[in-house]
């Protein structure tokens, strides 16, 4: 019961962010798969930490961190 519960939970919420977070969506039309854009996700905020929701998604849009999250990688 619980998993369904989460399983619509998650549902709903990416149903909004599509429908209303722009940079949501050009991340998501940059990753091209919907299961493509949720690994890039899983692995970039395994090894990184970003300031806020733009620069991840800017992150995944571009392809490359911004200069402040770069600068975790040479630490």
């Amino acid at each position: 019961m619980m998993f369904a519960a989460m399983n619509l939970l998650a549902f709903a919420l990416h149903t909004v962010c599509d429908s209303l977070e722009q940079l949501w969506t050009a991340a998501r039309t940059a990753k091209r798969a919907r299961m493509r854009f949720f690994e890039h996700i899983r692995t970039i905020t395994a090894y990184l930490v970003f300031p806020d929701w733009t620069t991840l998604m800017q992150t995944l849009i571009d392809s490359k961190p911004s200069p402040h999250v770069e600068a975790q990688l040479t630490r």
